[in-house]
């Protein structure tokens, strides 16, 4: 069956591609049973034109987003950490301060990891067991530090930025939380770095003319997905987590970004514009199989899977407020 209905603030597409939205809509909507017109009188036609709404309306409440932040801030760069109980996620405080904040699933509370920090915090990474997590934190003007803190020993490391314009971005620590990916610019491109959690050992991953960023870590430790413009534009590529065997996955004339891993590794949500317009998409591992997930004119982006594999969470504009979404995501 294919169900569709579009929402007044925000529409989202259900599995077979069509928009899916408020269940409401079909209660109050032009929603029309004919099968059992010619029976009437007949118990089966009541039967049938009851099965096609229940149908329809299972279908729109499949998709329909749940929005979990209602302040309207501009946010970026979501994360489930506690198996899926809090969501770490960037919220800009001032016109000069990106906070990290911490959401709770439950009471829908949201608060300051580092309430006394005042210098801007963001793109926060966690190793899987919650010991380690990364961020990158302003130090000046275009000036970016890497944090990694180690929350059992209360302990931190960081790799500090050279003089000048200058900054590590895109964090992202390994499963297995001995490694952390980050992207630096140098002479006139941007490579992907791996330290390990003292920030020390430093080796060159990836090392193209071009700009590589938003590494990505499968959940077995042996791949990274990342975004490069080695080829003109922003595209998709794989490599194995020692930088070798690298492989494009996408080809679009328009940009594709922020790509990241599902639970079970078997797909890769990113962002992309290449339909005209900031929407998350869906992949299969090796590239096949790209699949669009939202349908609006403002931006969807920054997308992060649910450890249930089944949701995203994502930042969207609406009506040009920023707050986080969950999404069922086609299966």
């Amino acid at each position: 069956m294919n169900c569709s209905h579009k929402k007044g603030e925000q529409t989202f597409l259900s599995a077979s591609g069509a928009t899916a939205g408020s269940p409401s809509s079909v209660r109050g909507g032009a929603t029309h049973c004919t099968a059992g017109q010619a029976s009437s009188g007949t118990h089966f036609g009541a039967f049938l034109c009851l099965t096609v709404v229940l149908l329809i309306a299972n279908c729109a409440t499949a998709a329909e987003p749940v929005r979990l932040t209602t302040d309207g801030r501009v946010k970026r760069d979501p994360v489930f950490v506690a198996g899926g109980k809090q969501l770490v996620y960037v919220a800009l405080e001032s016109p000069v301060l990106m906070r990290l904040m911490k959401h709770d699933m439950n009471s829908g509370k949201s608060v300051a990891i580092h309430p006394d920090a005042t210098k801007s915090e963001f793109e926060p990474a966690f190793s899987p067991d919650g010991k380690y997590y990364a961020f990158v934190q302003s130090r000046g003007n275009l000036s970016l530090a890497l944090v990694i803190r180690d929350t059992v020993n209360d302990s931190m490391a960081e790799i500090k930025p050279s003089g000048g314009f200058s900054g590590m971005r895109s964090p992202a620590i390994s499963p297995d939380g001995k490694r952390v990916l980050y992207c630096y610019p140098a002479e006139r491109r941007q490579v992907i770095f791996s330290v390990d959690t003292k920030a020390e050992d430093k080796r060159v991953l990836s090392d193209s003319p071009d700009i590589d960023n938003w590494p990505d870590y499968s959940p077995d430790g042996k791949r990274i997905v990342f975004g490069s413009t080695r080829d003109g534009n922003y595209e998709i590529y794989m490599m194995s987590a020692d930088g070798s065997n690298v492989r494009r996955l996408t080809t679009s004339p328009r940009q594709d970004i922020r790509p990241a891993f599902s639970p079970d590794g078997k797909r890769i949500a990113f962002a992309s514009v290449r339909d005209g317009n900031q929407e998350i998409y869906l992949m299969n591992a090796d590239g096949s199989g790209v699949t669009r997930v939202t349908n609006h004119p403002e931006r969807d982006d920054y997308p992060a899977w649910h450890p249930d594999g089944k949701r995203l969470v994502v930042v969207s504009e609406r009506r040009g407020r920023h707050d986080l979404y969950l999404i069922d995501v086609p299966r």
